[in-house]
């Protein structure tokens, strides 16, 4: 008996250094959907992306583009740099937002930029161009709406509004303003 005893030992030292090792294995390597790694490095990366979204009908109806286009597969998120969203409307003249970064959600049923975010509505018969400036903007392009949750300034030919929040309904045509507002009503000199 004696004779097995020192053979036990380093037995019993190599499975300790056996589970150990397993042990530092597994706490140092996540699971792989919610590894760092996954989070951080995109799945895919396009340059100049542009997208064209129609009507059933053939029309176009929004064209979204980047600079740049990473999407993640963990969350199904795309980001994207220096992205330029317009909606486009014959009738009642284009929509353009710029920013100087976005986040599309995974159903891409919402948009958020950020970062000196301009809209500009196109000049039409009987209406001036209009420039809005924000710092964040929600596009909700299948609802025709945008949202601005802080300040933002508005500027047209003949008037400058500022005010703390904004909401706007392309398909209505209607702005609502919120928060502290403000307005300068320049008439037109003839």
């Amino acid at each position: 008996m004696t004779a097995r005893g020192p053979l036990w030992l380093p037995l019993a030292i190599l499975l300790l250094l056996a589970v150990l090792s397993f042990w530092i294995e597994q706490a140092v390597r996540a699971p792989a959907n919610g590894s760092p790694a996954a989070r951080i490095e995109p799945e895919g990366i396009m340059e100049n992306f542009d997208a064209l979204r129609t009507t059933p009908d053939g029309h176009p109806q929004y064209r979204l583009s980047a600079k740049t286009l990473k999407h993640y597969s963990g969350s199904k998120r795309s980001e994207m740099d220096a992205p330029r969203f317009t909606q486009l409307d014959a009738g009642a003249g284009d929509v353009r937002a710029e920013a100087v970064r976005a986040t599309v959600s995974p159903e891409g049923d919402e948009v958020d930029l950020q970062g000196k975010v301009v809209i500009v509505r196109a000049a039409r018969p009987g209406q001036t161009e209009m420039t809005l400036r924000t710092e964040r903007l929600l596009v909700y392009p299948e609802r025709d709406l945008l949202h601005a949750p802080g300040t933002v300034t508005l500027h047209d030919g003949t008037l400058a509004v500022r005010a703390g929040a904004m909401d706007y309904d392309a398909k209505r045509r209607v702005v609502k303003l919120s928060g502290r507002v403000s307005a300068r009503f320049q008439p037109v000199t003839r």
